[in-house]
């Protein structure tokens, strides 16, 4: 079950901060007699995208499936709004993550997803997740992990349309699209937020499908 713990914003324009819980609404899927189907969601530590990261929660919740919110470190996770950042707890530490456990695996993208691109941890992860079969996903410029992971070799993917950031897939032997949103054999990929509602849902999807 997703624990709502350590969630509120931080106002910079106040400089202090201002307790504004984000409760989406989840379901509990063991206490109504359901297989559990929990989604593990990274964040960079710094700067993730909250335009991202937020509604994919809230569909994700909305599809009564449960979320676990992993990072690097234990520390706060603090997002990239150019006023009020959204600052978490996460529920779990990367090198903790066994992929047996989860349903699937969603990278959220932001300027800080960068240095996530060559983490030997998330690439290992992300290979873990891939071979037992389960979803992967990535938005914005997140895919590029997934590329440089080797998982997407062969694979239809998409990314933040960027010259540099086509070009990290391509080397990665992923066969680029141009369309928004592309689902290749469980590793699914949205090019930016404007695409997150059907980005979340199709990780839904796959996820009930399993």
């Amino acid at each position: 079950m997703f624990r709502l713990t350590g969630y509120f914003v931080v106002s910079l324009a106040a400089g202090a901060m201002q307790a504004q819980p984000f409760a989406p609404q989840f379901v509990d899927s063991q206490a109504a007699g359901k297989p559990s189907r929990t989604v593990l969601v990274f964040v960079p530590q710094q700067f993730f995208s909250e335009d991202e990261y937020e509604p994919t929660v809230r569909h994700l919740g909305m599809a009564g499936l449960d979320v676990k919110v992993v990072a690097a470190e234990t520390t706060l996770a603090v997002g990239m709004g150019p006023e009020n950042r959204l600052v978490m707890e996460p529920d779990l530490v990367l090198a903790n993550v066994r992929a047996e456990d989860f349903a699937a695996l969603v990278l959220i993208g932001g300027s800080g997803m960068a240095l996530y691109w060559d983490d030997s941890l998330l690439h290992a992860r992300c290979r873990d997740f891939v071979q037992a079969g389960k979803v992967v996903a990535a938005i914005g410029i997140a895919p590029i992990t997934l590329a440089r992971a080797g998982v997407l070799n062969g694979r239809k993917a998409t990314v933040f349309q960027d010259r540099s950031a086509v070009a990290f897939l391509k080397a990665g032997g992923c066969r680029y699209s141009f369309r928004p949103l592309v689902n290749d054999r469980h590793v699914i990929t949205a090019a930016s937020a404007e695409r997150v509602g059907p980005f979340a849902r199709a990780v839904a999807a796959a996820v009930l499908r399993q």
